[in-house]
């Protein structure tokens, strides 16, 4: 039997909705008072006048580029509909901040020309939902702004080419990844904005929205916070849910459960701990090396979580904002930015274990530029989008960042050959790819043999300070024979100094372990090992292994194929071990200062 609570939620969101119901328009993210007090708020934190000049400036930009057209990269049109996210909330925060019409007229006309295409692309559904996320917020915010027949037209189109086109694809809403929040968080702005219009499909809509969006939550956020797909899927995925917790809101409707799921609102702290000290991201999976910047999302975390160490790990980024590089959405982030005397002070842990589908360790000496940070990869590569990391790890020390991940090569470059990128089985050519499988990794591969896929490696333990060490069991990802074991270990001593040592039991005589490791540094090779060197600091890795039979340090271009994205300035270390007789291998690798 249902709960009474359950009863009364879906009464409410069944019963007849009355016009003297519906919030008045804009009633999508930012309502009428919001805009009201913005002024004051800019004049109050410096960091909101800058979110609001940064979108200024490329609002100016736009006014001098010609409209978007349908254009596809590929099977995508996503570009296109991440373009017309920017546009579209730059100009119509401009013309709102200034009332300069020459916003308004180019705002609206770029919208008029994104709803006279055929269609949004509903065959890679991520472009529908995003352009119509685009012209919900533009044709709710400018709504008094625009003439019947400019909203009628805008209207139809969203209702048509956005809302009924999402509603009908029930595999895009319910898929377990951030196709869930995306597709979902498109669908749900869209009702918000046609609920005077088309009132019984749109609370169907927001009906089915919310008994899908809690897949997505419970396959992403495990209660510790550590998103599945990594820190800039976070930023894709968790953005989506903060829009349609926040869309429900404005309108005044029933929410989705969405800041309540356990993991949701603790994966802000996550995220902030999962930059390194060098300001670059612990970018395991299909994430880039990107560095700390400004986000809404990162705003609405802040703000949410009252929390002064979240925003201190990112508020500083808001008064250092490229234009160029500033994400689309930053607008809502002039609403979303905290109120200092909000928040509350809470310190960030030096050691953090994230749980769910990609385990992870973080280990830290500090949150100093100069600090040590070391993170940890376990898991397996048969996740959304996942590699062969199992084992990997990356260190920022002296400001540095010594061992890096390469990041994904983009997807259209490797698709247009044919490639099936995204066939996760064992034989699929995603893991042909370099920066895709184990030898691109700061990990291990046993007889030259690519990791298995559905292996997990697992934390057996890890502990923050004074042991500060953790230990993974690497034997199911590397494929090792029945009853054979490989533990890798990893150790902080003192604030400078990182040991990683690998033991590997019950090999055959003759099997081979290769160790790998890509870094930006200058290698020399040394009495001990290699010597690095980047920017103007040095860092001694000393390495052994009584099995040793071949090492080098090579420049990671070219790559193995035609197809594989260049690495310019990387060098992959690499040392291969053969085991003896009494099938062992072990390898020890020290990295410390070289004062």
């Amino acid at each position: 039997m249902k709960s009474l609570h359950a009863l009364l939620f879906n009464a409410l969101c069944l019963a007849p909705l009355h016009a003297a119901d519906i919030p008045p328009h804009p009633r999508l993210l930012v309502t009428e008072a919001d805009w009201g007090k913005l002024p004051a708020r800019m004049a109050a934190q410096p960091e909101i006048a800058a979110v609001i000049e940064v979108c200024k400036a490329r609002a100016d930009a736009t006014l001098k580029a010609p409209n978007l057209t349908y254009e596809l990269k590929g099977r995508r049109m996503l570009s296109v509909s991440r373009e017309a996210v920017k546009r579209v909330l730059d100009l119509s925060t401009a013309w709102k901040v200034t009332g300069d019409r020459r916003y308004l007229d180019r705002c609206r006309s770029e919208m008029l020309s994104l709803c006279a295409f055929a269609d949004w692309h509903p065959s890679h559904h991520l472009d529908t939902a995003e352009m119509q996320t685009a012209i919900a917020i533009g044709y709710d915010w400018l709504h008094a702004d625009l003439s019947a027949a400019d909203r009628r037209m805008i209207s139809d189109a969203l209702l048509e080419k956005g809302l009924k086109t999402t509603l009908a694809n029930k595999r895009a809403v319910k898929t377990r990844n951030n196709w869930n929040q995306v597709c979902n968080g498109g669908m749900v702005l869209s009702a918000v904005a046609l609920l005077d219009i088309e009132p019984e499909l749109a609370l169907a809509a927001i009906d089915e929205a919310r008994a899908n969006i809690p897949i997505a939550l419970k396959d992403g956020y495990p209660p510790d916070g550590a998103y599945g797909e990594g820190v800039g899927y976070w930023a894709y995925g968790t953005l989506y849910s903060i829009l349609t917790a926040e869309a429900l809101r404005t309108a005044k409707l029933p929410g989705a459960g969405i800041a309540e799921h356990p993991g949701f609102l603790e994966s802000g702290a996550f995220v902030a701990l999962a930059y390194g000290n060098t300001g670059l991201m612990f970018n395991y999976g299909d994430n880039g090396e990107n560095k700390r910047g400004a986000s809404a999302a990162i705003a609405w975390m802040s703000r949410e979580n009252r929390s002064a160490a979240i925003w201190g790990a990112f508020g500083k980024g808001f008064l250092e904002m490229d234009p160029k590089r500033a994400e689309g959405f930053l607008a809502l982030a002039a609403f979303w930015i905290p109120d200092p005397k909000e928040l509350k002070d809470k310190d960030l842990p030096l050691h953090f274990v994230g749980t769910g589908h990609s385990p992870i360790a973080m280990h830290r000496t500090g949150f100093g530029q100069k600090d040590l940070f070391l993170g940890i990869k376990a898991g397996k590569a048969k996740v959304n989008h996942g590699q062969m990391d199992a084992g990997s790890f990356v260190l920022d020390l002296m400001g540095q960042r010594w061992v890096s991940d390469l990041g994904h090569q983009e997807y259209h470059s490797l698709e247009k050959t044919g490639m099936n990128l995204f066939s996760m089985k064992r034989d699929s050519q995603r893991w042909t790819v370099f920066r895709l499988n184990q030898t691109s990794h700061n990990t291990l591969t046993y007889n030259s043999q690519p990791h298995d896929i559905y292996g997990a490696a697992k934390i057996i333990s890890s502990s923050g300070p004074p042991a500060n060490e953790t230990l993974l069991d690497m034997a199911a990802p590397l494929g090792l024979p029945e009853g054979a074991s490989a533990i890798r270990s990893f150790v902080i001593h003192g604030d400078s100094a990182v040991t990683v040592t690998d033991t590997v039991k019950g090999l055959k005589p003759g099997d081979t372990i290769d160790w790998h490791m890509m870094t930006r540094a200058e290698v020399e090779r040394s009495d001990k090992g290699y010597s690095l060197s980047l920017g103007g600091e040095k860092l001694m890795l000393e390495i052994a292994s009584p099995q040793e039979r071949d090492r080098s340090a090579r420049a990671a271009d070219p790559p193995p194929s035609d197809f594989d994205k260049e690495n310019p300035g990387f060098t992959r270390i690499n040392l291969r071990l053969q085991a003896g007789a009494n099938g062992e291998c072990r390898i020890t690798a020290v990295f410390k200062s070289a004062d």
